[in-house]
């Protein structure tokens, strides 16, 4: 019940947030730089030319598009576990909040439901990020050479420029946390309380950052009630999260989602990223941040080191919280970095230095591990498999979501397991109905592993295609009708 309630509640308080949000830019309009239009445009025109369109985050941003495309119709944040594209059946709630979902549906609904929307939109995101940086570098550094070092470092880090082009949450979430921070500075308090806010909409970790509004003496005693009754809505989702977390632990094969028994391991392997591999992140914007947060007067606030600090202290409790194992949630604290960085780069030979140091994880030729090859190469049979389907076939997949935004029926495996009748009831009624048998079918023990054996040995399946990619099997069938029909008589 109270997930049916936050599916409704969920956008409506983002659509809200989004409302103040508009206010609080509007109220910046004296503040803004033509200058930051340099970065913006810099960083948009370099992702378009040297970043293919493809997805960073299998098959997470498949979900996002199938929740931002059902909420171009209704309000309503939920992932279509059986359907159509236009003929929603059965639904669920997902564990992500609403936030990144309905800012791609504004998208989606201004350009059509398509894959390379998103992709523009992400990128469009970053441009604006980099903007975004410089505005609040400008505030809180004394030149503008420092605050457009600041966004160039930002754009420049190459886990930040890698997912410029991606339909996830973390750029997204970035910008957000800077225009909250911006707000914060300039005593914005509309700016302050719907960026963080919006953020913490957009990733759930983002809302320990809250607090920082509540903390500013520059903002109002007004804005920060309006700060607590935006993020009302996310503590409840948080809530709702934690109560089925035993339910994901059990998905992600973990005894515990958060522990303090990861912090050793996490702050082991995060030091190790920041300030020993200068080829995974630049060495000389974690050396530098750190010397200008030692070195940096203390006659205001330290909102870099709080912004970093509250962030970093959750992903060492996470246990996959190592930004060696997910170096993406580094984005989160990367503009406080920078800006620190920029600040100490008073002189020439900083400056050097930290675009040498930029430039260096660039020159390096990433792999992808084998596992996630075939991930890729995974989501890219389900596409070429789904553009030969007529629109009225039904597939069955453990990753619906893919056929669903190409246009095509799908019914998630895991419910088909548990709903075999109705499943049949589909197969007789489309007439041709496919099994896909994809990489996460293989992690044994996993949920995509028990539906794939439920359905070899309930139904019987005929081979179309398959593929062998880093040592794991990808598999479509056609599902038969004849067993069902014999089962029935």
């Amino acid at each position: 019940m109270l997930s049916r309630v936050l599916s409704i509640a969920g956008p409506v308080w983002v659509y809200l947030t989004m409302a103040v949000l508009v206010y609080g830019i509007a109220q910046q309009r004296k503040r803004l730089d033509w200058i930051a239009l340099v970065p913006a445009f810099a960083g948009l025109l370099a992702s378009a030319i040297f970043l293919s369109p493809i997805h960073r985050l299998f098959f997470d941003e498949d979900l996002y598009i199938n929740i931002a495309s059902n909420l171009t119709r209704f309000p309503v944040n939920q992932v279509t576990v059986m359907g159509g594209p236009d003929d929603i059946q059965v639904s669920s709630y997902y564990k992500e909040p609403a936030g990144w979902p309905v800012l791609l549906s504004f998208a989606l609904l201004a350009g059509g439901r398509s894959e390379a929307v998103a992709f523009w939109l992400a990128r469009l995101l970053f441009a604006l990020a980099l903007a975004a940086v410089y505005h609040l570098a400008r505030e809180m550094l004394p030149t503008r050479r420092q605050a457009v070092l600041a966004a160039t470092l930002f754009g420049a880090v190459p886990v930040c420029f890698w997912y410029s082009v991606s339909a996830g949450t973390d750029v997204a979430a970035a910008l957000l946390g800077v225009l909250g921070m911006w707000g914060i500075v300039t005593g914005n308090g509309a700016l302050a309380a719907a960026g963080l806010a919006f953020a913490a909409q957009t990733r759930m970790e983002l809302l320990v950052l809250v607090p920082l509004v509540w903390l500013s003496p520059k903002v109002s005693l007004k804005w920060k009630v309006v700060a607590g009754a935006l993020v009302a809505v996310e503590v409840v989702h948080v809530a709702w999260v934690m109560s089925v977390a035993s339910m994901l632990e059990r998905a992600e094969e973990v005894s515990s989602a958060f522990s303090i028994g990861y912090i050793g391991r996490n702050l082991r392997d995060n030091f190790r990223y920041l300030f020993i591999s200068p080829f995974d992140f630049p060495l000389a914007i974690s050396v530098l941040a750190v010397v200008a947060g030692f070195r940096k007067s203390w006659k205001r606030f330290p909102w870099e080191e709080a912004w970093i600090g509250v962030l970093f202290a959750v992903y060492l409790v996470f246990y996959a919280g190592s930004f060696n194992l997910n170096p993406r949630y580094g984005i989160q604290i990367l503009a406080p970095l920078t800006i620190l960085a920029a600040s100490f780069a008073t002189r020439p030979i900083w400056i050097a230095a930290l675009l040498i140091s930029a430039i260096l994880p660039a020159t390096q030729r990433y792999e992808l591990t084998p596992y996630l090859k075939a991930l890729e190469a995974d989501h890219r049979f389900c596409v070429q498999f789904a553009s030969q389907l007529k629109p009225d076939d039904l597939v069955v997949s453990g990753q619906q979501e893919i056929f669903l935004n190409q246009g095509r029926r799908g019914m998630n495996a895991a419910f088909a397991e548990s709903r075999k009748s109705r499943l049949e009831d589909e197969i007789r009624k489309r007439g041709k109905a496919l099994y896909h048998a994809g990489v996460r079918s293989t992690v044994v023990n996993s949920e995509e592993w028990r539906a794939d054996r439920w359905m070899k040995s309930n139904f019987e399946l005929h081979l179309i295609d398959s593929h062998e990619v880093s040592g794991i099997r990808i598999a479509f069938y056609e599902i038969l009708l004849n067993r069902i029909d014999r089962e029935a008589r």
